[in-house]
């Protein structure tokens, strides 16, 4: 059986930039709280008027704070490598059997950016994602396990909806929620809790939504035991989660 290998490696700082400067300034989740509560100092962003000045500004910040750290980051990295070889073969082959697909030959290596950002995007055309460098060792295989879910999921997804645009696998689209909501659903597969032992986490925008009076992750944690239950395919478990999250595309315009 073939695997695909996570290969961690730096982010440049201009493509950093990129990243965290959205999730400061475009973001409607206010999830610049969370760069703040780590970076403080780039609270002097807002005061600025010019977009390029924001933008100069942090590129410098950026430079300054991995120069400073750069040992601490280096460490870290090694720690993640070392945690992270010792369970990656047993979960690429235990995602691999709850998603019922194999992982495909032409992707040899998953990216995964040490980044000072403690979000963690990913990005579905190049099978690589971003990971905040101080987390602790049961958030760093939360994270990575999450982040690796998405890829071999939307494969999945297109082997059940071929026609399926990719557009909708990005937020905005019902598809990329649902898949936010899926990934801990399946983290919490007593097959995978064996080795991560950690609840696995959910959007805060989700946890507070409601179906049929039951919050989100509760009743598609139950799509997913009545799924293993009857020993239905992962296939036939997509399209009866697809169908719900259609039915209820109006809880998602936020």
């Amino acid at each position: 059986m073939f695997y695909p290998k996570v290969k961690f490696s730096n982010i440049s700082p201009e493509i950093e930039q990129r990243w965290i400067f959205g999730f400061l300034f475009y973001n409607k989740w206010g999830w610049e709280k969370r760069i703040l509560k780590h970076h403080p100092e780039l609270k002097n962003l807002f005061a600025m008027k010019k977009e390029k000045d924001r933008k100069i500004a942090l590129k410098k910040y950026i430079r300054d704070f991995k120069i400073k750290n750069k040992e601490e980051i280096k460490q870290r990295v090694d720690i993640f490598k070392k945690e992270w070889r010792n369970i990656e073969k047993l979960y690429l082959s235990v995602l691999s059997q709850i998603i019922e697909t194999d992982w495909p030959e032409n992707r040899k290596n998953i990216k995964a950016l040490i980044s000072i950002n403690p979000i963690c995007p990913r990005f579905l055309d190049d099978w690589s994602f971003s990971l905040f460098y101080d987390l602790d060792t049961k958030n760093l295989l939360e994270t990575i396990m999450h982040e690796i879910c998405h890829f071999l999921y939307f494969k999945k997804w297109k082997e059940v909806f071929p026609d399926a645009q990719r557009k909708t696998f990005d937020y905005p689209y019902i598809e990329w929620h649902l898949s936010e909501i899926l990934a801990p659903i399946i983290l919490k597969d007593e097959r995978i809790q064996k080795f991560l032992k950690k609840k696995p986490f959910f959007y805060d925008e989700h946890k507070d939504l409601k179906i049929d009076g039951i919050k989100i992750p509760e009743y598609f944690l139950n799509l997913y035991k009545e799924h293993l239950k009857i020993k239905t395919s992962f296939s036939d478990f997509l399209k009866v989660s697809h169908s719900v999250i259609r039915k209820n595309s109006g809880l998602f315009k936020f």
